[in-house]
């Protein structure tokens, strides 16, 4: 499995001119519908699982206040918005780094041989970001939908993958009702600077190197390190902030720390990837 997996990593790497061209979302050797199809399949079940957690929440929070005289700790929830921001980040490199050592015919006791090799190398990074709005007016009411469908044939993990967005937005209810956190009531209040992010981040690597060598009566070629390699790098970064619904928008505030964080983001992967 390891040898079809680098193969196909190599091939697909030379062919195609790894670092030398725009990468593709999709996987080699998979259709460019395919990248296509693996967005849609990002957003649609990241959709679904916000709709699903915010129901889950609201109408817990609903039940709960049946026992408890009427008192909700969840009803601020209603009135925000949540921003998402997608970040797709696929690097390639590859490397052709040959080598040889000329040995001198005679006499078979020579100390001088001559030694020489090159190395080329190139490096490409494609990012793509998609951000959407929505109110959690419109999430609540959004019929309940299967998370995790993949379409196409290059899955990403963030459609396979829970997300965890049901837990932890529950656990944001718990400050509330402990009164340690007070949410803002009015997108233009005091407190309007309230905000909650979750970000999921995977990154996936695959790499790759070939080393033909040949011994020759007068030279040896390729007999140490690779000659060629390639790597393919996959970041795929999801960033949620729920705050105060400023129209169809976050509150400024609140839009604020959620774009600071993609900045963050930014900084990171290109400190990373020095």
């Amino acid at each position: 499995m390891g040898i079809r997996v680098t193969a196909a990593v190599l091939l697909g790497a030379f062919l195609g001119g790894c670092g030398l061209r725009v990468p593709d979302l999709q996987e080699f050797p998979a259709a460019p519908i395919d990248g296509q199809l693996m967005v849609q399949s990002i957003v649609t079940s990241v959709h679904c699982e916000i709709a699903n957690a915010v129901k889950f929440v609201i109408n817990r929070d609903l039940e709960l206040a049946r026992l408890n005289h009427g008192k909700r700790y969840a009803e601020w929830l209603e009135t925000w918005g949540v921003q998402v921001s997608l970040t797709l980040t696929i690097e390639e490199k590859s490397s052709l780094n040959p080598n040889a050592v000329w040995l001198p015919p005679t006499p078979a006791n020579s100390i001088f041989t001559l030694a020489g090799g090159a190395t080329v190398s190139a490096d490409t990074t494609r990012t793509d970001t998609l951000n959407f709005f929505y109110t959690i007016h419109d999430l609540y009411y959004r019929k309940y939908c299967q998370t995790g469908v993949q379409m196409g044939n290059s899955p990403s993990p963030l459609v396979r993958s829970d997300l965890k967005l049901r837990e932890w937005l529950q656990a944001q209810v718990g400050p509330v009702a402990t009164q340690d956190i007070s949410p803002p009531s009015d997108p233009g209040g005091p407190l309007e600077r309230n905000a909650i992010s979750h970000e999921v981040k995977f990154v996936i690597s695959t790499a790759g190197d070939l080393t033909p060598a040949w011994t020759l009566v007068q030279a040896t070629i390729n007999q140490n390190g690779a000659l060629l390699s390639a790597s393919r790098d996959r970041t795929h970064d999801l960033t949620i902030t729920f705050g105060p619904n400023g129209g169809q928008k976050l509150a400024l505030p609140a839009l604020e720390a959620h774009f600071a964080k993609q900045v963050g983001l930014a900084v990171s992967t290109n400190l990373k990837g020095r």
